[in-house]
């Protein structure tokens, strides 16, 4: 499938941004490496949390990293979900968001966001 096609109208906006701390609750656990903050926000037919993780499990695994980092994601207003990773040095890359503007998160949006994910790590393992 063309590259253009994969988005299907789905409007995704990434913006790599150097992570701040912002208040918020703290992070339900999906998994051990990846923690998912303010989950209920994800609409049901998206799978949630866990999900979310799985997806970016699924990621990792098709580009053969090893899952020797975490990832905390915190989901916020307007299907904003924003994701900070840190590696197994103890380096923390940059944030990653991601922004849905045209419709509900969807299992597909997830599948999307773990790609970015793998991908914002393969980057940061160089």
């Amino acid at each position: 499938m063309p590259h253009a096609g994969r988005s299907l109208g789905i409007a995704l906006a990434l913006a790599f941004t150097a992570s701040t701390a912002a208040a918020m609750t703290p992070p339900a656990a999906s998994a051990g490496w990846c923690a998912v903050s303010n989950g209920g926000k994800l609409p049901a037919a998206s799978g949630g949390s866990a999900a979310l993780c799985a997806a970016i499990e699924q990621a990792v695994a098709a580009r053969g990293l090893r899952r020797d980092f975490s990832v905390r994601i915190a989901v916020g207003e307007r299907s904003m979900l924003t994701v900070d990773v840190t590696l197994a040095d103890g380096r923390t890359l940059p944030s990653l968001h991601l922004a849905q503007m045209d419709r509900a998160i969807s299992r597909t949006t997830l599948e999307h966001f773990g790609e970015s994910v793998a991908n914002h790590v393969a980057s940061g393992l160089r």
